[in-house]
């Protein structure tokens, strides 16, 4: 019985230490060709970009203690050049911070969120040297044969990083790194931040920074073309026959063009929600008409079957698409609704969103 009490007498004040150390964290690091007067500001306020404290360098290094309540979005600025460090997270652990002078060589790394921030940071440093490779190839000299696979190149370089950004993203939706960057989204296009943001919970969507951000999303985005009139266009189904756009659009009373592509990670994981939509509403009026931009006919007929996407399906079967370039579309996803007579009603919408959207103008 004794020994009983002892274990739990032991186990709980284990647990007890565990609690009051859980919320600790540990801000050391070392800041390349630092001098005797260096100084740092730890900014807490991006907004204001008021000091929370100050760090002093010790021979290059600095360290600095203390507790967090919540995971907080931080910067470090240096007093002497008033240079701004890449933000990073404070949270509980042990934050270790390598402060270079080149661009994209500080180091962040000992704790969840700051570790998967800087493999974010190093895949898109690296991917953008690939680019800066691949341009520094073009020549007009060259073919235009060549031209267009180092412009293929070119763009599977940039849809890489913007999968990687928009699935680190999503995987981190309900915390401080998702918030980041979907409030900094950088190279992601309209339809994948309103994505975002449907998937946040919900104080965090009822933050003033999304809050602003997703209202001029949708005023800007959506009405773009509003009322317009589309010029038909044309393009081979799977099975190699020319398609026209007009054929599809009229016979229905709203028909969803969606851009999208195999090789589009946003637009595969979205594909499951259209096949549904087409089901529940194709029979009340709602028609669907896919425009890939896929360059690889067997990738592109596969995705198809796949995903079960039973509605016409076309395209030029080229990623510099002259039908996307007609609607101005950059990115993909991207999805326009018309009316049976081809006039725009709305764009950009996708999730929920655009499930409503067919809801209210078809009926539940």
């Amino acid at each position: 019985m004794k020994r009983t009490t002892g274990i739990l007498t032991a186990l709980a004040s284990l647990l007890l230490v565990t609690s009051c150390s859980s919320k600790s964290y540990r801000l050391h690091g070392e800041m390349e060709g630092a001098t005797a007067t260096d100084t740092l500001f730890l900014i807490t306020d991006l907004e204001k970009g008021l000091p929370f404290d100050t760090l002093l360098l010790k021979d290059g290094k600095f360290e600095y203690e203390g507790e967090v309540d919540s995971t907080t979005i931080c910067l470090l600025r240096i007093k002497s050049t008033e240079e701004s460090i890449q933000p990073f997270f404070l949270e509980p652990g042990d934050i270790h911070i390598q402060l270079k002078k080149g661009q994209g060589e500080s180091k962040i790394k000992g704790t969840p969120l700051n570790d998967e921030w800087q493999a974010l940071n190093d895949f898109g440093f690296e991917n953008q040297n690939k680019l800066q490779q691949i341009m520094g190839q073009f020549s007009d000299s060259l073919p235009d044969t060549e031209k267009e696979a180092l412009q293929a190149k070119a763009m599977s370089v940039m849809q890489e990083m913007t999968d990687k950004y928009f699935s680190t993203a999503e995987k981190n939706i309900r915390n401080e790194l998702g918030f980041l960057l979907v409030t900094n989204p950088t190279i992601l296009n309209e339809e994948q931040v309103l994505t975002l943001i449907n998937k946040m919970p919900s104080q965090m969507r009822h933050r003033k920074e999304v809050k602003g951000l997703e209202e001029y999303l949708k005023s800007s985005m959506h009405d773009a073309g509003s009322g317009e009139k589309i010029s038909d266009f044309k393009a081979r189904t799977p099975e190699g026959k020319e398609l026209n756009a007009m054929s599809v659009i009229s016979q229905n009373e709203i028909t969803v063009i969606d851009f999208w592509a195999s090789w589009c990670q946003p637009c595969m994981r979205e594909m499951p929600h259209m096949v549904e939509l087409y089901s529940l509403y194709h029979d009340k009026g709602l028609g669907m008409l896919g425009v890939s931009l896929d360059d690889d006919g067997d990738a592109w007929k596969d995705a198809i079957k796949k995903s079960h996407a039973t509605w016409p399906q076309i395209s030029e079967l080229k990623r510099n698409s002259e039908i996307a370039q007609q609607f101005g579309i950059q990115a993909i996803p991207h999805t326009i609704i018309v009316d049976k007579d081809g006039v725009i009603l709305v764009r950009g919408l996708v999730g929920t969103e655009l499930e409503n959207f067919i809801r209210e103008r078809l009926g539940s």
